[in-house]
């Protein structure tokens, strides 16, 4: 999953919630209700860019057809920060709106994937 926003990781935790309590996803008004969206157009897109970052799956054409993808490696891992870097961290989450998940999940990225040098 590469960089959701808030209302993006609203909208797949709602997405989430509603297959693991009823077995199947929302349709598009319910999520567009649950998160205060009046336009069609709008939640479509909503959905297209979260689609598209990989942290929900659908099959086109069908209705109800949203899916998490399946779980990958360090999923459910827990990380308490110490303060300084929980307030850098939301510091960072607010100046590039995405949410603090993403926010953490791009510094460890960037910590762990930067070349070292010779």
């Amino acid at each position: 999953m590469i960089g959701l926003t808030n209302v993006q990781a609203q909208c797949v935790e709602f997405v989430r919630h509603r297959i693991d309590a009823c077995g199947a996803s929302p349709s598009y008004r319910e999520i567009a209700d649950h998160l205060g969206i009046r336009g069609r157009g709008t939640i479509s897109h909503l959905i297209d860019s979260i689609v598209e970052r990989g942290a929900l799956m659908r099959e086109p054409g069908k209705a109800r057809t949203l899916s998490l993808p399946e779980p990958g490696v360090g999923d459910g891992l827990v990380v308490h920060p110490l303060p300084e870097v929980r307030r850098a961290l939301k510091a960072y989450a607010r100046q590039h709106r995405i949410s603090e998940r993403t926010a953490a999940e791009e510094a460890l990225r960037a910590y762990f994937m930067e070349p070292t040098a010779p």
